[in-house]
């Protein structure tokens, strides 16, 4: 990349920050970089450590696992509501009735603290270890709890007495624990209740269910014959109170008959029977008559007063009120009216709903107000009718008094003493029959009361008793350890991301291509470690000596790419660096240098690493007189170069160390060196200092026409040689791309990048 296309780059990314972000854009973009095959490859290349993550974290999971104390649990079913089952309730239940709500109810009570206490006692579960944690051996948050104890309570200003248990602690913490480990549901469709208790005892577990759901019975009927003596008790109480009043209203009833000279009938208490003379028969009949008539005459004229006093005839609420008076009953339960106030009824439920929902001004709403109104005109209407009837029959009951009063009339004249009498005896009379009916009603229900098995049956028994279970519940092994597995899969998994992520170091020629943005010119193989230590061969005469290796035909692509990156200009000076020292940027010099030169032309190295020059090492030549000394006008140019012999190459060494040596990289007179060394020579490859260690290498980046830029594998972080490739491209260095050095070729087989097939497989056919 020039220097004018990095300034154009520059400008287009400012372009696009000034533009406005497009969100879906981005998202789209988001997840397009989600790269299934690069999480593949990732996972696969970190395989070993997601491999030793799953078996490791899986095989701790399992020792736990195995290490845990299995819990049984033991269920029994609960059947309530045995004296509600009826027909009705049916009915009611399959509208949705309130089983939901009784079931809660019921699942309380069997989970109260009351029915815990009563079965932790009768099974003595508060001298179980499990259940009272004051049993159970301290551990060691417990037991340096209770020796710092004395300083806390020093610290806080209490007593000693003030943290010591004290005497129902054991109790609570018992009932506590037995409440954890105790479960009570109802599915809410049906009446039954599973009680369920979970125990590292099986025999415990199914004892405790059984216990508890027959102490929750117990409990019923305890509360049944609790409150069936309370009610025995005030029902007894009453009787006696009735029992006098009977007895004084019919010694009342007597002692006035008798007063009076009234002789006592063969007629039921109320009815009068005379058998003195006809008249007199024919008197007690009109009489009768008569008092019917005015009794009738004032219990119509009652019910008219009453049902105008309430307010009926004006609708609305008055009518509700006038439905819960005895007395209106009969008058207003009509089909009419009971039909009316049932489409009343569901149309203010509907008024409701469509309010709730849309408001007062909803059309529908409106709608409805007005089909009450005209419910309301037609109740109205019907009250009317009523009323009418029974002012007509006031009419036809007051007509009919008054013609038995006349004829009356005639036969009081010799029986008006006996009728006073027998007026006051039928009131007395009937005072007596109604204390005797209300005296009846009670002692009836009092004999219903103590005789009814339903007080002395509970409501809820045991359809099914918890047997003791032969599995544990927890834990459960076969589902833990296949979680566990997955688990530490992902442990693994989520490890490799993080170690790739912190893995910056360059790894393949795609990681050149994408985080670089660089040509990718090749990889340059590590030679074999055997044959390294035997001191064999040196990588930079590898292409002398193994010319049909994989280093030296590595070597050759790189040359080749490097000559085929510009036909029309193919460079002249090369220069080779690096970021950081010990990257291999002087083997590479010095192999290409051979590479090129065995292929007929002339080549010269130049060490222009003035600090630290290592070219005259790896040629076997003296590092002085050099560089140094020619650019001081200390030697000519014939005593500088130095010839390699077989390989030829000719070298130009460093020199002695200068004091100033950007100064002299830059003058005049090294120009002029390079422009005699193209003269004589088909390449002049110039080996530099790292390019973040010193400003020489910008200087020479200047001079040379390409620049071969060397990475060391899996060693030097992209970041780093980011940094140092802009620091070339600031400068106006053509960077011809990056090459590798030193790549493991059986490490990186195994990492899937796609240039991972070099030099392996049936491609090592082609290297000796």
């Amino acid at each position: 990349m020039t220097l004018l296309a990095r300034i154009s780059a520059d400008h287009q990314a400012k372009d696009s920050k000034d533009r406005p972000v497009d969100r879906s854009s981005h998202i789209a973009a988001a997840l397009e970089s989600i790269d299934l095959r690069t999480m593949w490859k990732t996972a696969w290349r970190w395989r070993s450590l997601i491999a030793w993550t799953t078996v490791l974290l899986t095989a701790g999971a399992v020792a736990v696992i195995f290490r845990l104390t299995p819990e049984y649990t033991a269920s029994t079913q609960v059947l309530i509501g045995i004296q509600q089952v009826k027909i009705q309730d049916i009915l009611s239940d399959l509208k949705g009735g309130g089983e939901a709500e009784m079931g809660a109810t019921e699942v309380g009570i069997i989970r109260s603290r009351k029915l815990a206490e009563k079965t932790v006692a009768k099974l003595n579960l508060e001298n179980d270890p499990e259940f009272n944690p004051a049993l159970r051996n301290p551990g060691l948050f417990s037991r340096l709890t209770s020796e710092l104890r004395p300083l806390i309570n020093w610290v806080s200003g209490g007593s000693e007495k003030a943290g010591e248990p004290g005497e129902n602690d054991d109790l609570t913490s018992t009932v506590d624990t037995f409440l954890d480990k105790l479960k009570a549901s109802s599915d809410g469709k049906s009446r039954v209740i599973t009680v369920s208790f979970s125990s590292v005892n099986p025999v415990i577990a199914a004892r405790v269910a059984n216990t508890l759901a027959d102490a929750y019975i117990v409990e019923q009927l305890d509360e049944k014959f609790e409150a069936t003596r309370r009610a025995n008790l005030w029902l007894s109480d009453r009787l006696n109170t009735l029992r006098q009043e009977v007895q004084v209203s019919e010694d009342a009833v007597e002692k006035y008959r008798n007063a009076n000279g009234l002789l006592r009938t063969q007629q039921p208490v109320g009815q009068v029977g005379q058998n003195v003379t006809l008249t007199m028969q024919q008197m007690a009949q009109v009489s009768a008559e008569a008092i019917t008539a005015r009794t009738k005459y004032l219990e119509a004229q009652s019910r008219l007063a009453q049902l105008q006093r309430t307010g009926v005839t004006r609708g609305g609420s008055n009518i509700d009120m006038a439905m819960k008076d005895d007395s209106l009953l009969e008058v207003l339960q009509s089909p009419v009216i009971q039909n009316l106030r049932a489409q009343e009824a569901d149309a203010q439920r509907r008024e409701a709903d469509l309010t709730a929902h849309f408001g007062d001004k909803y059309p529908a709403v409106i709608n409805i107000h007005a089909e009450i109104a005209g419910i309301r005109s037609k109740i109205q209407t019907e009250v009317s009718r009523i009323i009418d009837g029974l002012k007509n029959e006031v009419a036809t009951q007051q007509a009919r008094e008054q013609s038995l009063n006349a004829m009356l009339n005639k036969m009081k004249v010799d029986a008006a003493h006996n009728d006073i009498a027998e007026v006051q005896l039928r009131d007395l009379e009937r005072q007596a029959q109604a204390n005797r009916t209300l005296y009846e009603d009670f002692l009836t229900r009092f004999k219903q009361t103590e005789g009814d098995d339903r007080f002395r049956q509970p409501e809820a028994s045991i359809i099914s008793r918890a047997p003791v279970p032969l599995l544990p519940s927890f834990p459960q092994k076969p589902v833990l350890i296949l979680l566990s597995v997955l688990t530490s899969f992902l442990i693994g998994w989520l490890l490799a991301l993080i170690c790739e992520n912190l893995d910056v170091a360059i790894r393949s020629m795609d990681q050149v291509r994408g985080l670089l943005k660089v040509h990718a010119l090749g990889m340059v193989p590590a030679l074999a470690g055997v044959r390294r230590a035997i001191g064999a061969s040196r990588p930079e005469s590898e292409v002398i000596d193994r010319p049909l290796s994989a280093y030296a035909e590595a070597i050759r692509g790189i040359h080749t790419n490097l000559m085929l990156a510009d036909i029309d200009r193919r460079p002249r000076i090369v220069l080779v660096t690096s970021a950081l020292p010990g990257e291999g940027k002087s083997t590479m010099a010095m192999s290409l240098a051979q590479t090129i030169a065995r292929s007929g032309q002339r080549i010269i190295i130049v060490d222009g690493d003035l600090r630290r020059p290592s070219v005259h090492t790896l040629a076997g030549v003296s590092h002085k007189p050099g560089l140094i000394e020619w650019l001081l006008g200390r030697n000519a140019p014939e005593e500088v170069i130095y010839s390699t012999g077989a390989t030829g190459v000719d070298v130009i060494p460093a020199g002695s160390h200068p004091r100033m040596p950007p100064n002299l990289l830059s003058s005049d007179r090294f120009r002029l060196l390079l422009h005699e060394l193209t003269q004589r020579y088909d390449m002049v490859i110039l080996d530099s200092a790292p390019v973040l260690a010193v400003a020489d290498t910008r200087v020479l980046a200047t001079l040379a026409e390409r620049t071969l830029f060397v990475v060391r594998w899996a060693s030097t972080s992209h970041k780093v040689a980011a940094s140092a490739l802009r620091q070339l491209f600031e400068a106006g260095a053509d960077v011809a791309g990056v090459a590798l050095m030193a790549v493991d070729v059986k490490a990186h087989s195994k990492d899937g990048f796609t240039d991972s097939v070099l030099y392996t497989g049936g491609l090592r056919a082609y290297y000796r």
